[in-house]
């Protein structure tokens, strides 16, 4: 999912909290967490990195900080969208043996760039 998005300089993640910041005009970071399923840090480190690519501000008021989505996230997430949304477009378009042969392709091309194991040196001659 992370390739998808990478030409746009954003991860899933980050995707997955500007969509939830679109649906709710404004929200605090907690909510942000808790809509994710993730903790009140980590939906922080993502909204400073959103907020580092001028995709959301901090407005911060006497009792809180809510994260609000800038013109220019707004701008972008009909284009981003389209890119995140592409595997599942993929997917729903393989029949169920497609996807299977697909999953064990997958497995083994991710074997195949794990390093290949030393042999122990007891067994060496």
């Amino acid at each position: 999912m992370d390739q998808c998005l990478e030409g746009f300089g954003i991860s899933y993640a980050q995707y997955r909290a500007l969509v939830a910041l679109l649906d709710e005009n404004d929200m605090h970071v907690s909510e942000l967490a808790r809509r994710l399923r993730v903790t009140r840090q980590a939906a922080l480190a993502i909204a400073t990195k959103l907020a580092r690519s001028d995709l959301v501000t901090f407005e911060r008021e006497s009792h809180a900080t809510y994260l609000v989505v800038t013109p220019v996230a707004r701008r972008r997430i009909a284009r981003l969208r389209e890119f995140a949304d592409m595997p599942d477009v993929l997917e729903k378009g393989l029949t169920d043996i497609e996807r299977g042969r697909l999953v064990a392709l997958l497995r083994k091309a991710d074997r195949s760039l794990a390093p290949p194991r030393r042999p122990t040196w007891w067994l060496e001659d």
